[in-house]
C-alpha cells in the first residue's frame, strides 16, 4: 500500500523545484528586475497527517480533547525578481489559529472555543515556469519567523484554560505550490497551497476542571498538552502590476 510521509513530501518538493529550474528557460522574463507589492488571504485547515489533528489527553477519569479548527491568515507581501527563474518574497502576515476544547467526565460534557493570535515574517524563494502566455506555475521553499504577542486564557464555570508561550519568537519552514495568472496591466492573481511547519511547539495548554461549577472549591483535575504551530492552507495572493526597474529607468531618462 502507498504510504506518504514527511520524507516523501521533502523529496517531492525538491523534485518540483529541480524540474522548474531545468525547464524554465528563457521564456521566464516577466519577473526579472520587478519589485511589486501585494496582499494575501489564507484560510487554514486542520490535517491530522500534518500535525494539526485532535489532541486527546486525560487526568484521572477526566477526558480532554483539543481540536484545531479552521483559521485565517492575511497580510501584505513584497516580491522581487532576482533572475528570469527566481524571485524572493517576504511580508508581514496576521494569523489566527482557532481551537475547540472539550472536557468530559462520567456525567458531563462541556465544549468551548478560543483563539491564538500570531504574526509571521516569511522569506521564501520562488521558482516559476511559464505554462501559457499569462499562466505560470511556481514552487517555493522558505523560512518563517512566528511572533506570539501574549499568553491566552479562557474560562467558564466548569474550567479554566491557560496557554503559555513556549517562546515569544518561533521559527519554522514553509512550502508553496500554486498557479499564477499575470495580466499585462492589472497585476498578478495567484491560487495555491501553503504548508508551514514550526521548529518547536508554540504553546503549552493547561486546563483545570471544576466539577462543582464553583471556583470557591479547588479543581478536581488538571490536563496538559503542547500545541504545534503547523498549518495547511489555501493561498490567495494578488500583486500590483509593476514594470521592470530597467524599463522604468529608461522611461525616466526620456523625460
Amino acid at each position: 500500500m502507498f504510504s506518504f510521509n514527511l520524507q516523501n513530501m521533502r523529496v517531492a518538493l525538491k523534485t518540483i523545484l529541480l524540474f522548474l529550474l531545468l525547464t524554465s528557460g528563457n521564456r521566464v522574463e516577466a519577473q526579472k528586475g520587478v519589485t511589486t507589492f501585494g496582499f494575501c488571504i489564507r484560510p487554514g485547515f486542520p490535517n491530522e497527517f500534518l500535525r494539526t489533528g485532535p489532541l486527546n489527553f486525560n487526568d484521572s477519569t477526566i477526558q480532554y480533547s483539543l481540536v484545531q479548527k479552521s483559521g485565517i491568515s492575511f497580510g501584505g507581501l513584497v516580491r522581487h525578481g532576482i533572475t528570469r527563474r527566481l524571485s524572493i518574497e517576504t511580508g508581514i502576515i496576521y494569523t489566527k489559529r482557532n481551537y475547540e476544547l472539550s472536557i468530559r467526565d462520567t456525567s458531563f460534557t462541556g465544549t468551548d472555543n478560543y483563539s491564538i493570535i500570531g504574526y509571521e515574517i516569511p522569506l521564501s524563494a520562488l521558482v516559476f515556469i511559464q505554462l501559457d502566455k499569462n499562466l505560470w506555475m511556481d514552487a517555493g521553499l522558505g523560512a518563517n519567523l512566528n511572533i506570539f504577542p501574549s499568553d491566552v486564557s479562557t474560562y467558564r464555570d466548569y474550567y479554566v484554560q491557560y496557554s503559555a508561550r513556549k517562546q515569544k519568537v518561533n521559527g519554522g519552514v514553509m512550502a508553496h505550490l500554486g498557479m499564477e495568472y499575470r495580466t499585462p496591466a492589472s497585476g498578478y492573481f495567484y491560487l495555491g497551497f501553503i504548508y508551514l511547519r514550526s521548529f518547536s511547539t508554540i504553546y503549552q495548554t493547561i486546563v483545570e476542571y471544576y466539577p462543582g461549577r464553583d471556583f470557591s472549591q479547588p479543581y478536581s483535575s488538571i490536563g496538559r498538552t503542547n500545541l504545534e504551530g503547523d498549518y495547511f492552507g489555501i493561498d490567495f495572493k494578488y500583486f500590483f502590476h509593476e514594470d521592470p526597474e530597467k524599463k522604468k529607468a529608461r522611461a525616466a531618462k526620456r523625460k
